[in-house]
């Protein structure tokens, strides 16, 4: 939708109904919007927000919402889009409380990730989906598919709904969760199976949370067990084997609640055993501990709010670059750029060049001589966070807009009889 383009399925005024907020001063200042790129850019220059939301797109320019009749000034359309928060997580990570994050515990953002992700491409079609750092403990996520752009504030609050899986502390649940597990929706047995082998790596590893590493934490895992005689077997196991890893600990329990461990004949009181209610638990504590909490209100509105990407996080001064889902697990949220780190590296890059320049480094870079100006963003590991914007996102978004606006000039095409 540039407007610069002379096209007759171009809405010129798409940028100018979107809304932007600007956060100066802790203050939020809601509905701007801009005609253009440039009155953008002259905007950000002028009042310097240390914060940048992005809104829905309006049925007019937001900036004028007050000038409107309310019935007049509505929602068009606004990317499905989700908030995972890690003090949402509070409850179940041992390593740090609040907005303080570690390596131990970002995991559980990964995980999340993993899930969402693949829920929203195979469950719902959706493909152009953008995965963004929050710029301190969480991400966020853009679905920005037309469908998904288009859908109102009930649809939205039943795909939450359907991502939202409710657990309790195991013997503690009530009976409709114990149910959920015991009849596990296609959704929850493929969730199970992609976090699964990541709980125990990053949950009973003591590399990880440690969840099955230390007998203070474990007894509470079997404490919740709902069959004593297996509980009784597997902590007499444990007590035996003091060396067990956490993993260890983990491969042990499945096998004695799976129905298929061998030594299940042996013993005629194994036979009365309900091998359903003990993969129900299963199922139970690996999501307590690794599915994903979102936040609905985020998600449910169309005019709610979310930090742009690529903006910067005022506590933390870093970037909020986009994720690559297929190299998740690789994501280190201490090596995302700040604005510190950002001015260090084009200092330094600007210092080589006049170094080389005056002919005191001989590893000259030819480039250097050509006059040619190099941008700021190619002189800093920023230039890396946009190559993957474009590359894991940008590029099949622009493939399937195009193929929108064809399909809409055939379709004005059919209508006024020009082929």
């Amino acid at each position: 939708n540039d407007s610069s383009m002379e096209r007759n399925y171009i809405e010129k005024d798409f940028f100018n109904r979107r809304e932007w907020s600007f956060t100066i001063d802790d203050i939020y200042i809601r509905y701007q919007s801009f005609r253009d790129k440039s009155e953008f850019i002259s905007a950000i220059q002028k009042r310097q927000p240390h914060k940048i939301d992005i809104g829905a797109v309006f049925s007019a320019p937001p900036k004028d919402h007050t000038t409107i009749k309310p019935e007049l000034f509505k929602t068009k359309e606004r990317e499905l889009v989700f908030d995972i928060d890690m003090t949402d997580y509070d409850g179940v990570r041992n390593c740090c409380t609040g907005a303080n994050i570690c390596l131990k515990c970002w995991p559980y953002m990964t995980m999340a990730l993993k899930v969402v992700d693949k829920t929203l491409r195979e469950d719902f079609g959706f493909k152009n989906i953008l995965w963004v750092y929050s710029g301190r403990r969480g991400i966020h996520c853009w679905c920005c598919d037309l469908e998904a752009r288009l859908l109102p504030n009930d649809a939205r609050g039943a795909i939450v709904e359907y991502l939202s899986v409710h657990t309790g502390s195991g013997e503690g649940s009530d009976k409709k969760t114990k149910q959920s597990f015991q009849q596990p929706h296609p959704m929850m047995k493929r969730s199970y199976e992609t976090l699964e082998p990541l709980f125990v790596k990053y949950i009973a590893e003591e590399s990880g949370q440690g969840l099955l590493a230390h007998k203070d934490r474990y007894m509470k895992v079997l404490n919740s067990l709902p069959n004593e005689v297996i509980r009784k077997e597997i902590y007499n196991h444990f007590e035996s084997n003091p060396t067990l890893s956490g993993g260890e600990r983990w491969e042990y329990i499945v096998l004695h609640t799976s129905p298929s461990n061998p030594s299940t004949g042996k013993k005629q009181k194994r036979m009365k055993i309900d091998y359903t209610e003990l993969e129900a638990w299963r199922y139970e504590l690996v999501f307590t501990h690794c599915y994903p909490r979102l936040d609905a209100n985020v998600s449910k509105m169309q005019n709610h709010l979310l930090k742009s990407p690529f903006c910067i996080h005022p506590k933390t001064g870093r970037v909020c670059v986009p994720i690559d889902p297929a190299k998740a697990e690789d994501f280190d949220p201490f090596s995302v750029p700040t604005v510190r780190s950002l001015c260090m590296e084009i200092d330094r890059f600007d210092r080589g060049k006049k170094l080389d320049t005056e002919g005191i480094d001989d590893n000259k870079d030819e480039s250097y001589g050509s006059g040619e100006k190099v941008q700021d963003m190619a002189k800093t590991s920023l230039q890396g966070a946009v190559d993957l914007f474009h590359k894991a996102f940008m590029n099949d978004l622009s493939a399937s807009l195009r193929k929108q606006q064809r399909d809409q000039m055939d379709k004005v095409a059919a209508y006024s009889g020009d082929f």
